[in-house]
């Protein structure tokens, strides 16, 4: 099996991308994939490290931005196809599968004039641009939702979950105090400012209930300091990172999550079976985060907080009820873990290698 993978531009896209590739590797450890990407996105840093191999062409975003931009992005469409199909051609793949981002759409264009099978992988519950120009023309549609909009061809949809890094759920039990409840917050790989604001700003709501909880705080870059004296202040018990690398166990250690809603976070939170509150980003493309934090919210495994109300104290009064309602934490927990899909990557990578032995 050889696989093309293409896209990226965001973790958003380029993790599940990875965790597919490994699944893949692991069905079959003959099979080779081969990445496509821009210079400009995540995956030129990521990837190169993974053992992955990776190529670029070159495809820019059009959504959203200027006249002049959009012109460039159009012109260069054409030369993006082109370097495609010369990659396509050396390379070889079985499978072509688009994961969003400025390469994809390129990439996908070429392979379906080629006639190579093809397939896209959305996740997030409104579908991205590239991927709902890209549903006409695919063989193989993976959502992450039940209820993607707008709704794409039910007879080549396969409703898979968002795939999570393969070593997400294998990693070792960390230690706990018993006595306490445990928090893990996060903004994302860049961190959030209006979340470590309305944390910090409001740590008076904990200081009554300081002697039992615990937390584990990712600012992002250059906000570490800050945070940190803030939780000694009010003297509260936290671990403050600029940056957590392995978020498996940062997972396995929380109580209660308190993060943004992207695709990937709530992939990851579900697998594990957490409850979390979320906070969507309000200038998500579509506001998608916010639909996807809905979805859940629906189910009972999430809290949602508008990040416009973090300022009054919403946040707070929502950690405040959740812990002063173990009761609440519990069935939050077990509609987080039914709602998770912790086999998506491997099933993703069943479906590619059955298109290969089928030949479509």
């Amino acid at each position: 099996m050889r696989l093309l993978i293409a896209g990226g531009g965001t973790g958003g896209h380029l993790f599940p991308a990875l965790a597919v590739a490994q699944a893949l590797t692991v069905e079959d450890p003959r099979a080779e994939v081969l990445f496509v990407g821009t210079r400009n996105g995540i995956e030129a840093r990521i990837i190169p490290g993974t053992g992955f191999p990776i190529r670029y062409i070159t495809a820019r975003g059009m959504r959203g931005t200027g006249i002049l931009n959009k012109l460039r992005g159009a012109l260069e469409l054409p030369f993006g196809i082109f370097q495609s199909l010369k990659l396509i051609r050396e390379f070889r793949p079985d499978f072509v599968l688009g994961v969003g981002g400025y390469a994809s759409g390129p990439t996908l264009a070429a392979a379906a004039l080629m006639r190579i099978p093809t397939g896209i992988q959305e996740q997030n519950s409104i579908m991205g641009t590239t991927n709902r120009i890209l549903t006409a023309f695919v063989d193989t549609i993976f959502t992450s939702w039940e209820d993607t909009r707008p709704e794409p061809p039910a007879k080549k949809t396969v409703m898979t979950g968002n795939p999570i890094r393969l070593n997400l759920m294998d990693c070792p039990q960390p230690d706990r105090d018993p006595d306490c409840m445990h928090l893990l917050i996060f903004g994302g790989s860049r961190g959030a400012q209006s979340i470590n604001a309305a944390i910090t700003g409001n740590l008076d709501s904990l200081v009554p209930i300081a002697h039992r909880i615990r937390i584990i705080h990712q600012t992002g870059l250059g906000a570490a300091e800050t945070v940190e004296e803030a939780y000694s202040r009010a003297g509260i018990k936290a671990e403050v990172r600029e940056f957590i690398d392995e978020m498996g166990p940062a997972y396995n250690w929380a109580d209660l999550v308190i993060c943004r809603s992207g695709a990937s976070s709530l992939a990851e939170m579900t697998a594990m079976g957490k409850p979390a509150i979320v906070i969507p980003y309000p200038y998500a493309i579509g506001d998608h985060q916010t639909k996807n934090a809905k979805v859940l919210e629906a189910r009972g495994a999430v809290r949602v907080v508008p990040d416009a109300r973090l300022q009054n104290g919403a946040l707070m009064k929502e950690i405040r009820s959740v812990l002063d309602r173990p009761d609440r934490l519990k069935i939050m927990a077990e509609n987080s873990r039914k709602a998770g899909r912790p086999d998506a990557a491997r099933t993703i990578a069943l479906q590619i290698l059955k298109a290969e032995r089928s030949g479509t």
